[in-house]
């Protein structure tokens, strides 16, 4: 089961129970907690307090992130959103902590140290460092006790999810009607009539082209725009100024050389023997595989096979690998790190139960000296002086932009930085950064900087930071109709085109539903191609696909034409299912469905049964969430956020 638990937790957050959105986006907060009347601050779940430095700590978080989409204000709809979602979080967390407390779920301090050297981010060149570890730990705020702790309970959680997936199992009949849905393909003929035909032939007069020009006036306004001038800080630039010094080099090497060290490693072996009830039997027995396995000549694997009562290493001959000091628990650890090769020791006892153990060899440590290390160690350098000085910098920017918030010219001086400028600057301008990047664009046009202000520093891409004013705001004004007469035109003559053709389909379809073949019911909509890559049709002209089976994900085939053929109605018995789907730029597909032949099974069936029973668990699972939210008592003051 944990083997499954650690292939499941390929992405670990920092608040490592996921969130349980399938079901708390069907209830929301006000279907699972009581809005308390009371004036103290805090979320109760089942009589328990949250823990609320957590929870602000979270909404704080999910606050920044929001904040470099808005960087103005976060609007009040999102803060509200993401206060509900902590709350959503934090509850369910709550109630799958308290289920697994009464079922006295646990896992191995084991388990946990391998979760924890699986996680990339405490990875260098592929293996586990302590180093980043602990760097990263503390970067975020984090001791590695509380960090454990809520890997444990993360690994506790998951098991309670696993216990009920693992168990839930899928019928023959579901396997074979799931296949005959997904398996299933439709023989369908479809046409595809473009608006294009129709537009040439439409002809809208005076009063629809007003029309279309009064019922369309925001295509027929004139652009906001604004004279935009910014300031860039570019972490490559920055990095044109880092030179390499013999002793600022030996530096960095004095605070990053532990990464350089590569312990030393033992391989063991062991034979558990579990308490169970009676302890002292255990501790008997234990004493009786240390004498056998003391023997002159005694196979120390096979009796790990025959005795050892830990699942993941028995069959293996009790082989725990070649590995770190880290990786084994107290007593353990001790006892495997003061060994000799060879030496056999026991029964040394941890909260799994007595070992007794067997040194097999001895890896030892190694190092790079600073000469060693150099080639490796010159462009980290670089890159980390580079991003030292440019977080100085934009840290500077910021002081300055929001000190000087009338000018950009002291912020430029100050930083020697250049002042460019866009004279127009509009949403939608082809080829400009800025105009592209949605923070620019609000901050742009919002309040503060329309008001004469600087922009706060927007971070375009990570190391490439702008700081932006506006002036000459310019406000979108309606054209008048004559300037802008072709424009009104066009659009009047696509809208005709367009019912012109969706009319052209309303025949098509009645014709086959009547039961006429696809030549006759075509006829009266004149040119016909059937279109090949060699030889497309022209843009004009109905573009018709002969009838033929086809699936659900059918290369070649609009999704909205596949969409509609399987969302339609079986054919009858000698009578065609004809409907018609919008496609993208106003062209219309008609289609006629002639049969329907259900999927077939693998003749296996073994991976479509693990998917359908992983499918019907996944529910299962939500299914017990939701029984469990229903049955809880959820006290909450919204006053946990100020």
């Amino acid at each position: 089961m944990l083997q499954w638990i650690n292939d499941r937790m390929k992405v670990i957050g920092w608040i490592f129970i996921l969130p349980l959105a399938l079901v708390f986006a069907v209830w929301g907060v006000g279907g699972i907690v009581d809005f308390s009347s009371r004036q103290e601050k805090g979320l109760r779940v089942n009589g328990e307090d949250v823990n609320l430095e957590q929870l602000r700590l979270a909404y704080q978080e999910r606050l920044a992130q929001a904040a470099r989409v808005y960087p103005d204000e976060v609007p009040s709809p999102v803060r509200a959103s993401i206060k509900d979602g902590i709350v959503d979080e934090f509850v369910s967390n709550a109630l799958i902590n308290q289920k697994t407390k009464e079922f006295h779920y646990t896992v191995s301090d084991r388990d946990v140290v391998q979760s924890i050297q699986r996680f990339q981010g405490f990875q260098v060149a592929g293996r586990f460092n302590k180093d980043a570890y602990y760097s990263l730990l503390k970067a975020r705020g984090y001791t590695p006790e509380r960090f454990e702790a809520e890997q444990r309970q993360a690994l506790i959680a998951r098991s309670l999810e696993a216990g009920v997936v693992l168990s839930a199992f899928a019928t023959p009949a579901e396997v074979e009607r799931a296949a005959a849905l997904r398996g299933e393909t439709r023989e369908v003929g479809y046409a595809v009539i473009p608006v294009a035909k129709y537009v040439a032939g439409a002809s809208p007069d005076a009063a629809a082209v007003k029309a279309y020009y009064d019922a369309h006036q925001d295509e027929f306004k004139t652009a906001e725009t604004v004279h935009l001038s910014y300031v860039a800080l570019r972490v490559g630039e920055t990095a044109h100024e880092v030179a390499v010094d013999e002793a600022g080099l030996r530096a960095y090497y004095d605070t990053v050389k532990d990464r350089f060290v590569e312990a030393e490693k033992r391989r063991a072996r062991h034979i558990l023997i579990q308490p169970g009830s009676d302890e002292a039997a255990a501790k008997h027995k234990a004493d009786d595989v240390y004498a056998l396995a003391s023997k002159p000549g005694a196979d120390f694997a096979a009796l790990a096979r025959q005795y050892s009562q830990d699942a993941g290493s028995a069959q293996q001959g009790g082989d725990l690998g070649m590995v770190e000091k880290s990786f084994f628990v107290g007593a353990f650890a001790d006892a495997v790190f003061s060994m000799k090769p060879g030496e056999i020791r026991g029964p040394v006892k941890t909260q799994f139960g007595w070992h007794v153990i067997k040194l097999e060899a001895i890896e030892a440590g190694q190092s790079k000296s600073f000469e060693q290390a150099r080639a490796e160690l010159e462009p980290e350098y670089r890159k980390t002086e580079a991003d030292r000085r440019f977080g100085e910098r934009q840290e500077k920017l910021e002081q300055l932009a929001f000190e000087q918030n009338g000018s950009l010219d002291p912020v430029a001086k100050a930083l020697g930085l250049k002042i460019e400028d866009v004279p127009s600057f509009y949403k939608g301008l082809a080829g400009n950064e800025l105009a592209a990047n949605p923070k620019v664009l609000q901050a742009a046009f919002g309040a503060d900087v329309l008001a004469g202000q600087n922009s706060r520093p927007l971070e375009l891409s990570p190391g490439n930071v702008v700081v932006v004013r506006a002036t000459d705001h310019k406000v979108p004004e309606l054209q008048p109709l004559e300037a802008v007469r072709a424009r009104a035109e066009e659009g009047a003559r696509r809208e005709l085109a367009a019912r012109s053709t969706a009319k052209a389909a309303e025949q098509l379809v009645a014709s086959l539903a009547a039961g006429e073949p696809w030549e006759r019911a075509l006829k009266p909509l004149g040119a016909v191609a059937t279109p090949t890559p060699e030889k497309p049709a022209p843009p004009a002209t109905i573009r018709f696909a002969a009838a033929k089976f086809i699936g659900r994900a059918e290369a070649g085939v609009p999704p909205a034409l596949l969409s509609a053929v399987f969302a339609a109605r079986p054919p009858g018995p000698g009578k065609p299912t004809a409907a018609s789907a919008s496609l993208a730029g106003g062209d219309v597909v008609v289609f006629a469905v002639t049969a329907v032949k259900p999927g077939v099974p693998k003749a296996d069936g073994g991976t479509e049964r693990r998917d359908m029973a992983n499918a019907v668990g996944e529910a299962d699972f939500a299914a017990y969430l939701a029984q469990m939210r229903a049955r809880s008592d959820v006290h909450y003051s919204p006053a946990i956020f100020e």
